[in-house]
């Protein structure tokens, strides 16, 4: 039998209420033949009956492939799990709460294969209507993968990626427990050339009480420990450095500003902040290392192995 074209991936993590719409949604995907596409779940310990769900599904359909490790150890763990796990020759990865358009998995290996990329991002949007992606939307590449991907600052699941290239990457920093950004960062480093779509290609559901990005310490944190490694990695252009460094001493700055405390624009961090973006200045390697420090000492910081 030929492998599928497209491996869908996902982490989960007591997702019960949503599952069944997020894989209708996924089942369903339009121009692309039934055994040409394939599901693989990795279970992050749900309490809530998300694994005996998807474990009934997969029963009902081949393509639909569970896996539960055990334990609770966070997305970008998981997420690298279900990639190996995979048999396509790209891999569209999906948090388990979001959605996709009908035509996603078809548009997306098209835009791969015409212009000949590893890995195809879009834009995002949060919301419930989940429309097709435009047969006429705009598509642009760049050569400098991890140039553009750092400065659009793109972040977020539902892009496409060759799964030889996510396994040349590394996957998703698992130092990091969300993989939003890190996983993004580097593919984008691992690629020669990426395509991106100037249309909306991956609807997130509405924020609920339990979403990690109501934690906005969280995101500051591991935005900022996926985007440091970047700085001294050889071979990174000095683009993609200028941009990296923005969005390190932006970082920054938001962890002061809500974490509370004196006004930020008066703290070392807002005044790097400042001389970074009115001057391109980069702070020194001290300011980082207090940083870094600061950030692993914030209040409810959730890290790989830890919920």
């Amino acid at each position: 039998m030929m492998p599928p074209l497209v491996s869908v991936v996902s982490a989960v993590y007591n997702k019960a209420d949503v599952l069944a719409d997020t894989l209708r949604r996924l089942t369903e995907q339009q121009g692309i033949p039934a055994d040409a596409i394939e599901f693989v779940f990795v279970d992050d310990g749900s309490t809530d009956g998300s694994l005996a769900f998807l474990q009934a599904r997969a029963e009902a359909d081949s393509r639909i492939r569970v896996s539960a490790p055990g334990g609770n150890l966070g997305p970008s763990i998981r997420f690298n799990q279900a990639a190996a796990l995979a048999k396509g020759r790209y891999l569209l990865a999906v948090d388990a709460d979001d959605m996709t358009p009908a035509n996603a998995a078809r548009f997306l290996t098209d835009c791969a294969a015409r212009l000949a990329v590893p890995l195809v991002f879009g834009r995002s949007k949060r919301g419930l209507d989940c429309v097709e992606i435009p047969e006429n939307a705009k598509l642009e590449t760049a050569d400098d993968a991890l140039a553009f991907c750092a400065d659009r600052k793109i972040v977020r699941m539902g892009f496409l990626a060759e799964r030889e290239l996510w396994l040349q990457a590394g996957g998703a920093d698992e130092a990091v427990f969300i993989q939003d950004q890190s996983l993004p960062l580097r593919l984008s480093a691992a690629a020669d050339r990426l395509a991106y779509v100037d249309a909306e290609i991956y609807y997130l559901r509405p924020v609920a009480a339990g979403n990690l990005s109501n934690n906005r310490l969280q995101q500051h944190h591991d935005r900022f420990f996926s985007l440091l490694p970047f700085l001294d990695r050889p071979g990174v252009s000095p683009s993609a450095r200028r941009a990296i460094l923005r969005q390190l001493v932006s970082s920054v700055w938001k962890m002061e500003r809500d974490s509370g405390g004196r006004w930020p624009i008066l703290t070392p961090a807002g005044r790097a902040y400042l001389l970074n973006r009115l001057a391109g200045l980069e702070p020194s390697s001290a300011f980082f290392a207090a940083a870094a420090a600061r950030l692993r000492e914030c209040p409810g910081i959730r890290r790989p192995g830890e919920r």
